[in-house]
């Protein structure tokens, strides 16, 4: 039995999942309009991700820029307004190096401990489609930048990807990534890293699983009472998997699997989770999202665990096969928020859900783009202010925007 009380919801969710699916896309009203943040030079977007702190948000964007001749970089910026407006953008990456490659899903990784910040992304390497990690960290909250090491130091195929950071409460900066150092050829390790001085300097790289699924995004985060978390896909079954390294451990713990179990499936679905935490280190709540494609319960599912992931909620339907790509974030107070896209004929719109009682209670979802939009890999951020959602957004003749929106409670 779960050790978490059965969930409860403010809204009644019909039984079957095909009707589930249907009752969810006819709730659409749009509660806030799309806002494109104006970035100098941007013209399409391949990567983002974004990190809060200090009043700020802080943004790690991989795209051509003008300013390079349309060539691709890695640019830093900062936000002081909760996402209207934002600073130039600084490149992080050398022109005399190899350029990023980095794809959604796939994306370039930023990771924040007090004036200290840590960047990751892949870079182009001598073979197609793969490359090694790179790193840039600061000292002085972005001011300025150097180049950091890489800790794959086992990997002598020189290809990582699918990274995944974090930053613990000591100031201690954790990445998690994927390489085939094994040459499994149809699975890769997922390995793990720890940095006491900004990523200039790392632990010995452990290995948390030997084979996992190859084109799946990590969720990497620090719980509240200084254990990590990593939420991934595993290989046989296809299942999402956490594993726990407790604070002050040096072996992960496997705690199984996350949502739905059971899917036997040969290829990569392209399709990672979302991992959130609420409450204090002795009554922390972990929430859990995550999508399978096995058969009769395909679809995207919401879970949540007392007991830091020993024991979850029976998984909570929140749609079909086509909503697919998502993510999860909470605030101190108990606030939960869930955004996902789900694909139809016209597009793939965003929708968003939020919970006012660590995921007790939902409220319906609502839309936050047309219904023709087409959104992709969302990301919902937890501020002081409210929760920030960010997407790209595939544009008429080609290329990706840069997109936001501030969700009403």
């Amino acid at each position: 039995m779960p050790l978490v009380p059965a969930l409860h919801f403010s809204f009644s969710w019909f039984a079957l999942p095909l009707l589930a699916a249907g009752w969810l896309v006819s709730a659409h009203q749009v509660l806030a309009g799309a806002i494109h943040p104006a970035v100098e030079g941007l013209s399409d977007v391949h990567g983002m991700d974004i990190v809060v702190g200090n009043g700020e948000l802080y943004a790690l964007l991989v795209g051509k820029f003008a300013q390079l001749g349309g060539g691709m970089a890695v640019a830093y910026l900062v936000s002081r307004d909760g996402g209207q407006r934002w600073s130039r953008p600084l490149f992080l990456n050398r022109g005399d190096e190899a350029p990023p490659m980095s794809r959604r899903g796939n994306d370039a990784r930023l990771a924040l401990a007090g004036s200290r910040l840590l960047a990751v992304w892949q870079a182009r390497g001598e073979l197609p489609g793969a490359g090694p990690m790179r790193i840039a960290v600061s000292g002085d909250g972005g001011k300025t930048w150097r180049e950091g090491a890489n800790p794959a130091a086992g990997d002598a195929s020189r290809n990582q990807s699918y990274m995944a950071v974090a930053a613990d409460a000591g100031g201690r900066f954790h990445l998690a990534w994927l390489d085939d150092r094994e040459e499994n050829g149809n699975s890769q390790g997922l390995h793990h890293a720890s940095s006491r001085n900004g990523g200039s300097h790392w632990t010995a790289e452990t290995t948390v699983d030997p084979e996992v699924c190859t084109c799946c995004w990590n969720r990497l985060l620090a719980l509240p009472d200084q254990s990590l978390a990593l939420l991934y896909r595993d290989s046989e079954p296809h299942d999402m998997r956490l594993s726990r390294l407790p604070s002050g451990g040096t072996a992960w713990r496997d705690q199984g699997p996350v949502g739905i179990s059971g899917w036997h499936f040969s290829g990569c679905p392209h399709c990672g989770g979302g991992l959130a935490a609420t409450g204090r280190a002795g009554k922390a709540v972990l929430h859990g999202l995550t999508w399978t494609g096995k058969d009769n319960t395909a679809g995207l599912y919401y879970s949540r665990s007392g007991d830091y992931g020993r024991h979850w909620s029976s998984p909570f339907f929140l749609g079909d096969s086509r909503h697919k790509e998502s993510d999860i974030a909470a605030r101190a107070s108990g606030e939960v928020a869930i955004v996902y896209t789900h694909a139809t004929s016209l597009g793939s719109p965003l929708y968003w859900l939020h919970s006012r009682d660590q995921g007790r209670h939902w409220s319906k979802p609502s839309a936050l783009t047309a219904p023709d939009a087409k959104a992709d890999h969302p990301r919902v951020i937890a501020t002081d202010k409210g929760f920030r959602a960010f997407w790209t957004e595939s544009r008429e003749g080609g290329g990706k925007s840069w997109t936001m929106a501030v969700p009403s409670l």
